[in-house]
């Protein structure tokens, strides 16, 4: 075994610092042996530091990628031996977020493979990916459009599997760049396992290299060419939507949000994935919920309440059933939230979860003490209390409720919920500017604020965005004193 395999080995095993310990001692001996700056000894900085790279040390191993680059070549050594260090040494400096010096090292290999290789060799190509990536990093798009597209053609025509990862790259630079064609072009002449790296590689991109907005719209483009391409139903489409809809989540694009999300769940509904097609529903759900979509997400937590009946299991009956609740609840219907919250309990009952027992009761006998229903809210908050961490919020919220109701006391709910009402009413009035609002109303449903705005005069765009800022900061911040009342 080489010294490069047994580090590889010892990397394995997660026996780092022996690994490197191993190549120091073959960069050592090959000085001895053949000397500094010898071919032997360039080779060998170079296998210390490919290890270096994979033990995540990329500032150390781009010196090792240095010295076997400044290292002579001897007379009549083929140069293509050569041709990995420089190569090498610009992907390391990029690891280490060195990005001019990485790409004054790849253009050079760049040129190194073009004159040795020819323009149309494959490890040409190989070098230009790397050269376009730091590209887009330094935000030079149109360097880093020149390369991909000179290299994509190259991979190509040799089927060579990195053709995926420069499908990838290319989309996101085309994105970038402000593209209005589509983005992947190439889709059509790969083979689908090929196609599926492409998403894969894409939307881990999209996360690192662009900002939110041309990520979103890159990932749009991406799950419609893999609909196109592989259909509705295949893995890659769907979890394509299923990133569009999380991306959609993260901006406040509801309409985005929901139309992945109807994507997704009648994809599983097709392939009669029941489990998922639940999962899909109740994310449905509370995407309608944020979108304010009161009765629509109503409809489609009886749905899922529906598919997890069908499913038959306890677990998965009793926390949809939970999730219900909480909706009606916030959706101002005491009674039904009541009915569905009890029945979670029950279901609940069937699972070995108690904290998920304890939190279900205690949210069912707080609406039943607030519905007047004092026996049965006893009975509920004493289950609950028995079985979950006093100590937690939910915990605390059940004991309070309890005391109140064992000394016959009000238990204070309404009095709370209408302080913060007006704390959250004064906190925008008091920083708007004098003059713009005419009314500011607010009000708790459930657990959620519904806010009633009207302006004394058409509000200018940047105080109406001044306006908006204000309610969400306000929203923000008394929403936790409201998760904290139940």
């Amino acid at each position: 075994m080489s010294p490069l395999d047994e580090a590889l080995t010892l990397l394995r095993d997660g026996r780092a610092a022996d690994a490197e310990q191993l190549m120091k001692r073959a960069v050592r001996l090959a000085a001895e042996e053949h000397g500094a700056d010898s071919a032997a000894w360039a080779s060998a900085q170079s296998d210390m530091g490919n290890v270096l790279l994979r033990a995540q040390q990329p500032a150390w191993a781009a010196e090792c990628f240095r010295a076997a680059v400044a290292a002579p070549a001897p007379p009549g050594e083929d140069p293509r031996l050569r041709l990995g260090y420089r190569l090498n040494l610009g992907i390391a400096l990029a690891l280490s977020g060195r990005l001019e010096e990485a790409a004054e090292a790849l253009r050079q290999s760049c040129a190194e493979r073009r004159a040795v290789l020819g323009p149309e060799h494959l490890a040409y190509a190989a070098g230009l990916e790397p050269l376009a990536d730091v590209l887009l990093r330094r935000g030079d798009l149109a360097g880093a459009r020149a390369a991909i597209e000179e290299a994509l053609p190259i991979l190509l025509r040799t089927g060579h599997e990195r053709v995926a990862g420069a499908v990838a790259l290319r989309g996101v630079i085309r994105q970038a760049d402000g593209e209005t064609g589509p983005l992947f072009p190439a889709l059509p002449d790969l083979p689908d396992h090929l196609v599926e790296r492409v998403a894969t590689i894409a939307v881990t991109r999209v996360r690192r290299d662009v900002d939110p907005e041309t990520a979103y719209l890159l990932v749009a483009h991406l799950a419609n060419a893999l609909r196109e391409r592989l259909g509705p139903d295949h893995a890659a489409t769907v979890g394509a939507f299923g990133a569009l809809a999380a991306q959609a989540a993260e901006r406040g694009d509801h309409v985005g949000r929901t139309a992945a999300l109807r994507r997704v769940l009648a994809a599983h509904d097709r392939q009669n994935r029941a489990e998922e097609g639940l999962s899909a529903a109740l994310g449905l759900a509370g995407a309608l919920s944020d979108a304010g979509e009161t009765e629509n997400c109503l409809l489609a937590y009886a749905d899922a309440a529906a598919r997890a009946e069908r499913i038959g299991r306890a677990d998965r009956i009793s926390r949809t059933l939970f999730d219900w609740g909480l909706a009606l609840q916030g959706a101002g219907q005491p009674e039904p939230a009541a009915a569905r919250l009890g029945e979670a309990v029950a279901a609940a009952r069937g699972i070995d979860d108690a904290a998920f027992l304890g939190t279900a009761a205690a949210a069912y006998g707080i609406g039943l003490q607030h519905l007047g229903r004092p026996i049965e809210a006893r009975g509920a908050l004493e289950e609950a209390l028995s079985v979950m961490d006093p100590r937690g919020d939910a915990g605390l919220a059940a004991r309070g409720h309890l005391v109140a109701l064992l000394d016959g006391q009000d238990c204070g709910c309404a009095g709370l919920r209408a302080a913060v009402e007006q704390a959250y009413r004064d906190f925008v009035v008091s920083r708007v500017p004098a003059g713009l609002l005419d009314r500011f109303d607010v009000r708790i449903v459930g657990n959620s604020f519904v806010v009633d705005v009207a302006f004394q005069r058409e509000p200018a765009e940047d105080e109406a965005r001044q306006v908006e800022e204000i309610v969400r900061a306000g929203h923000a911040e008394f929403s936790r004193q409201v998760a904290g009342q139940v």
